[in-house]
């Protein structure tokens, strides 16, 4: 009995702390989610530039449409290498069914004293199988990593200006490029660098893309 007694206070005090973490990093991401499901719909203006070092691409201008939760419409000729959902749909994905959050400690970016939330989804056919996102203190995500089975590992970086709603001036977005065909929908978009593209090896890619003139439906 005494070594059962023994046993279940060393067990409490094991599982304590750990509940106590998953807790906090639960309660940062349904924070930042919460402030990302009061953006209401809204257009801007979109700036967007492609940096892969075998590729020519000119800057593209346009308008984007944003319509909630996660849905996009883009007024860009021509260019199709962007994502078909707003940014915070990645997020959802790890975030729509069970869950494990982690949080791993702090981190700076870009000026901001962020938390570090690891998401782990409890569903296996899940393409997104770990996502870590970075939060500051007003619970803007100022960073997101999302590991996929298909497509490998990116991380977007966001940057705020004086909006009223949790929508980014600035995400540069950073990707591995795998040694595959990319869209046929980027034909005619694309002219060679005279650089060889990598064989047999990853590089990275980033996109930058700004956001400016808001304009929302309501508030």
């Amino acid at each position: 009995m005494k070594k059962f007694f023994v046993f279940s206070i060393f067990l409490a005090l094991f599982s304590a702390p750990s509940f106590s973490q998953s807790a906090f990093a639960d309660s940062l991401m349904k924070g930042a989610m919460a402030k990302l499901d009061k953006i209401p719909e809204y257009v801007c203006d979109i700036r967007i530039l492609l940096d892969v070092e075998w590729i020519n691409i000119k800057e593209r201008t346009g308008k984007v449409y944003f319509y909630p939760p996660d849905s996009i419409n883009y007024e860009i000729k021509g260019f199709a290498f962007l994502p078909r959902k707003g940014y915070n749909s990645q997020l959802n994905s790890v975030t729509d069914g069970e869950y494990v959050a982690l949080h791993i400690g702090q981190e700076t970016i870009a000026g901001s004293a962020c938390e570090i939330v690891k998401i782990i989804p409890s569903d296996i056919e899940s393409d997104v199988v770990l996502g870590q996102f970075w939060i500051d203190k007003n619970l803007n995500i100022r960073k997101m990593t999302f590991v996929t089975k298909e497509e490998g590992s990116f991380n977007l970086f966001l940057e705020y200006g004086t909006e009223k709603y949790a929508v980014p001036k600035k995400v540069t977005v950073v990707f591995d490029i795998k040694n595959q065909e990319l869209p046929a929908t980027m034909t005619g978009d694309l002219e060679a660098s005279g650089d060889e593209r990598p064989k047999g090896e990853k590089s990275k890619g980033k996109i930058e893309i700004y956001y400016s003139n808001y304009v929302f439906k309501k508030g």
